[in-house]
């Protein structure tokens, strides 16, 4: 549909002349803004953009939809805790819908967040559950991502075997749907390495970043992350900073906060190595502040840990005692920006 001038509805125009000339002026104005108008609805009617709007959900399918989204929102930021609650409602109100897909959809997120926050055996509950569910339905919702979540599960708990079984099934139930199987393949990628086995590493690493421009901006930054790995092993620092700066840019748009704090890590190892240690100093800075924001002290003390290394073989002046005080007391980071309530 073409574009309405700037002027198309404008009827105060500049006055040249006398009252006829302006009434006339006036007039044909009028006239012109209610023919386009006219012209401006009928299109409109023919392209569907002017009828009604859809109609809405049924109570509980609309509130179910609305909970998940909103637990989708916290786990995305890297707040499992919070997510749980949001996909605890929404299960609660796809049961009430009777909605064997949003059913099915909460299982596997709560799986997802209790696996993030180390609860295995909820966690097997709930994605077993889901895979029941989906399995007996003609269109098996959700089923790559289940297996693909059990294959994370089978991984935290060590089971390698198990793990590579869960995430070839999930490859094979993507492929079957059409979806990209990029994630699955990046799943693959870290067990290999695990392994120690390069070959099958980069093998996967490459499959996934083949496979991801039809995937999610974090997936796609996932399979960067590893292919920066890949690249770091065959000798190409180059290659691996650019994979990695292009993976901080979809990671920071989506606000994939774990994600970034994992590119930021990655990047620092790549500044510190070729002599940047300025550079890996504020890397590693940003990550561990965001690891911080995130609550996983873990990951905080990794960090923490590098910095020490790098401030004791580059004689770097910077101390470690604020990294330290917000470690023990994580109150000292309430002035800024919490990622989790």
């Amino acid at each position: 549909m073409g574009g309405i001038p700037q002027d198309g509805f404008s009827l105060s125009r500049p006055f040249s002349g006398g009252g006829k000339i302006f009434f006339l002026e006036s007039f044909a104005a009028c006239l012109s803004a209610l023919l386009l108008s006219a012209f401006v609805l009928s299109a409109l009617a023919l392209s569907g953009c002017g009828g009604p709007l859809p109609p809405k959900d049924p109570y509980h399918l609309g509130q179910a939809k609305d909970n998940l989204g909103r637990g989708n929102h916290w786990y995305q930021r890297g707040c499992p805790v919070e997510a749980i609650g949001w996909f605890q409602s929404g299960l609660e109100e796809a049961r009430l819908a009777d909605s064997v897909d949003l059913i099915v959809k909460a299982l596997n997120a709560l799986g997802a967040a209790y696996l993030r926050t180390g609860h295995l055996d909820q966690a097997a509950l709930a994605l077993e559950t889901a895979l029941d569910l989906s399995s007996a339905q003609p269109d098996r919702p959700e089923l790559p991502t289940v297996w693909g979540n059990l294959g994370a599960l089978a991984f935290q708990a060590g089971r390698l075997d198990a793990a590579r079984v869960f995430w070839l099934s999930a490859i094979r139930e993507a492929e079957a749907k059409g979806t990209s199987p990029a994630l699955f393949h990046c799943d693959l990628a870290r067990l290999a390495l695990s392994r120690g086995d390069d070959g099958e590493f980069k093998s996967r690493a490459a499959q996934a970043l083949a496979l991801s421009e039809g995937a999610s901006d974090s997936v796609k930054a996932d399979a960067l992350n590893l292919s920066a790995q890949s690249s770091l092993k065959d000798g190409n620092a180059a290659a691996a900073e650019a994979h990695l700066l292009e993976a901080l840019e979809l990671d920071r748009k989506g606000e994939n906060q774990v994600g970034l704090a994992q590119d930021l890590e990655a990047l620092a190892g790549i500044q510190a190595s070729s002599g940047r240690s300025l550079e890996a100093l504020a890397s590693l800075d940003r990550a561990f502040f965001l690891w911080v924001a995130l609550g996983d002290k873990a990951a905080s003390r990794r960090v923490m840990g590098r910095l020490e290394e790098l401030r004791a073989a580059t004689n770097l002046p910077k101390s470690l005692k604020p990294y330290q005080d917000v470690i023990r007391n994580p109150k000292l980071f309430d002035p800024m920006e919490r990622l989790c309530p």
